[in-house]
């Protein structure tokens, strides 16, 4: 009876632990779909598949280059950030989603009503930063300078473009991260381009300055006005710099310290109505100059015409460069416009 007792028991403990240790295994295999093996975001699925925060489809597929809905990202950035709500069954099921992310003012007023339809990138960038602070305006700026958003290319956002299922993962995990006091790594080339998008200028990304006179139109004579559109830094040390592929740089002397010095590029409308017609010639070399400069550079590109003769009504619009020393430039940006000096960017 006894030995029979025992034949019992070891079967009993035996059957438990491979149990255990079966469930344990299936605890601990990650998860697999058809389409994410050696994707480039295959281990960033599993993780945020694991966190619960993004699910599959039925026929076993993630899909990870589709590109991702409004629906699908409100329910993402809700769930990441543990917020309960109840589910939904049928096509709106992400309505309860939607308004939870309303009531914490993550999501605007002015937010398309078009949930189905793909999420463009100055979108994401909206609910992104506002998830993180809701007192922000939620700009592509706002989102680029939090470290969330990055730019396509050193000058592009794409703030009309889509993300991919995969591409939105890696968002959600920015901000979660930035939720948690960490501070991300700033992509400088699109916070340039994002701050030029929004102002006009790159002098707060580039020199900690603030522009001024953006937009501001002066009269060179009856009928011509000049107009500042733009207000570009440029570093010469920097081999990847966008904006210096504009300049010339045979017009570098080559005595002049690339580490030293910023390239100073402001662009501007030159606009002869009919009554211009016999205004003095205009030169943007003698009448658009720079302070404090130590070079007038050439344009290989977009450059302003170097001498207007106004014998006709016309616009001219392009880019005067000039090279500023860091030692002034690091202090603002003067210029002198038409015989008067003129701040236009200042700490």
């Amino acid at each position: 009876m006894r030995k029979r007792f025992s034949m019992i028991l070891c079967t009993v403990l035996c059957a438990t632990s491979i149990g255990y240790d079966a469930v344990n295994s299936s605890a601990q295999s990650p998860i697999k779909f058809v389409d994410t093996s050696q994707h480039w975001a295959e281990k960033s699925i599993q993780n945020a598949v694991e966190k619960k925060y993004v699910d599959g489809y039925d026929d076993g597929s993630f899909k990870p280059d589709l590109p991702i809905s409004r629906a699908e990202f409100i329910k993402m950035l809700s769930s990441a950030a543990g917020e309960k709500v109840e589910k939904v069954e049928g096509n709106d099921w992400y309505v309860p989603y939607v308004n939870r992310l309303k009531e914490l003012s993550v999501i605007p007023v002015e937010f398309p009503e078009r949930y189905n339809e793909p999420l463009q990138r100055f979108e994401m960038a909206m609910l992104s930063a506002r998830s993180v602070d809701k007192a922000l305006k939620g700009s592509m700026l706002d989102s680029v300078k939090l470290g969330l958003i990055h730019g396509v290319s050193t000058t592009d956002l794409a703030p009309y473009g889509t993300s991919t299922r995969a591409q939105a993962i890696t968002i959600i995990e920015r901000i979660l991260s930035a939720k948690k006091g960490e501070k991300l790594p700033v992509d400088k080339y699109a916070a340039s381009a994002a701050e030029i998008a929004e102002t006009g200028s790159n002098v707060g990304t580039m020199l900690g300055l603030k522009a001024k006179e953006m937009g501001t139109t002066w009269k060179y004579a009856e009928g011509v006005t000049v107009k500042l559109n733009k207000l570009i830094v440029a570093d010469p040390a920097d081999p990847d710099d966008p904006y210096m592929k504009l300049i010339d740089m045979r017009t570098w002397e080559q005595t002049t310290s690339k580490t030293d010095n910023k390239v100073i590029l402001a662009n501007f409308t030159v606009v002869a109505i009919g009554t211009g017609v016999g205004a003095p010639d205009l030169f943007p070399s003698q009448v658009l100059t720079q302070l404090d400069t130590s070079n007038y550079l050439l344009m290989s590109e977009q450059a302003l015409t170097r001498w207007m003769k106004f014998n006709k009504p016309q616009t001219n619009e392009g880019y005067v460069a000039y090279v500023l020393p860091n030692r002034f430039a690091n202090l603002g940006i003067v210029f002198n416009i038409l015989n008067t000096d003129t701040i236009l960017a200042i700490k």
